[in-house]
């Protein structure tokens, strides 16, 4: 329960970008999954509703930390052949995040 509450701390919500789903209503996502040595603690965990959840898994986003440990989503190269680090404006103001480290 503690690492959950500071994950909803940190998230906010759906982490993924433009989504508004509070964290209630959001899963925990390994970054690096359980089955590859990852572990659960809060800098490999990030807030996913349910549809981002699936999202990620089947279409190949990638999630990195930025500089202040927030998530950042780098779409599959056919939806961005550039592929730009995202993030979500309703969770993280831009205001407030850095750059990808």
């Amino acid at each position: 329960p503690h690492l959950r509450r500071a994950l909803a701390a940190r998230d906010r919500g759906c982490t993924f970008p433009g989504c508004d789903r509070p964290p209630s209503w959001c899963e925990a996502h390994h970054v690096i999954h359980w089955t590859h040595s990852g572990i659960t603690a809060l800098h490999n965990l990030v807030l996913l509703c349910g549809h981002h959840h699936r999202q990620v898994h089947h279409d190949g986003w990638t999630i990195l930390f930025t500089d202040t440990g927030h998530p950042a989503y780098i779409p599959p190269w056919r939806i961005d052949p550039a592929q730009r680090p995202r993030q979500n404006p309703y969770t993280h103001p831009p205001d407030l995040l850095t750059s990808i480290t």
